[in-house]
């Protein structure tokens, strides 16, 4: 009986040193960031919202030039008598344009989705990436992804429900977010590793005695708003 008394308190020591092994000392750090502004202020995606929309351009571009080209066939063929060789051979090549046309428009399509999709992908990876680097940095265990800061849309009642259950916060101490933080460095990396580059212009030659030539007018670019991105 006196050994049962000796082992237990011995084996209550043992079992407590090793739960508290387990299980750490430090008080956990935890942090909280509003993903839609950091969408909303990065360099990154307005870069690539830039080259989405020059995309855009050119497909507009060849979709017009294609676009004209059927219409112009399609004209064509009131000049040919209806049933004759001629007639029939011009309707074959307007049916094969406008197939053309068709697969551009869908190609064009896809194109852009495709586009969009790898840059709010891209950009997504670069966040993650960075946000573990600064949390490393600051001691934070856990970064959560602060989604009380949007507002429930108004809708009906099962759409009003799916919003709520989505989300997984009620509240977010606003001394814990480290939004503005991640979009410093991300921008600021960013722009590390893409420089802008500005090659400056030739100096003409001097000719004696010759008119200056004049100063071209300068065309201020225009800066596209980027929409929110979606986590």
């Amino acid at each position: 009986m006196r050994t049962n008394q000796i082992f237990l308190p011995v084996a209550l020591v043992l079992g407590a040193l090793l739960i508290a092994a387990g299980f750490p000392t430090a008080p956990t750090i935890v942090a909280s960031v509003d993903i839609e502004k950091i969408y909303r202020s990065l360099d990154q995606l307005k870069a690539a919202e830039a080259r989405s929309v020059k995309l855009r351009g050119e497909l507009e571009k060849r979709l017009a030039t294609m676009t004209d080209a059927v219409k112009s066939m399609q004209e064509d063929l009131d000049s040919y008598q209806v049933g004759t060789p001629a007639h029939n051979d011009a309707m074959n090549k307007a049916i094969l344009k406008a197939g053309d046309l068709s697969a551009l428009q869908s190609f064009a399509k896809l194109k852009m989705e495709s586009e969009q999709a790898n840059s709010i992908r891209e950009t997504y990876v670069s966040i993650r990436s960075t946000c573990g680097l600064l949390a490393k940095e600051q001691k934070i265990d856990f970064v959560f992804i602060d989604d009380t800061v949007p507002g429930i849309n108004p809708t009906n009642l099962e759409g009003t429900m799916q919003q709520i259950n989505g989300r997984r916060m009620l509240y977010s101490n606003p001394a814990l977010d480290i939004t503005d933080a991640l979009i410093e460095r991300l921008n600021s990396d960013f722009r590390a590793a893409n420089p802008v580059m500005t090659t400056p212009a030739a100096t003409p030659a001097v000719t004696p005695n010759a008119t200056p030539a004049a100063t071209p007018a300068v065309t201020p670019t225009t800066t596209t708003t980027v929409p929110a991105g979606k986590s």
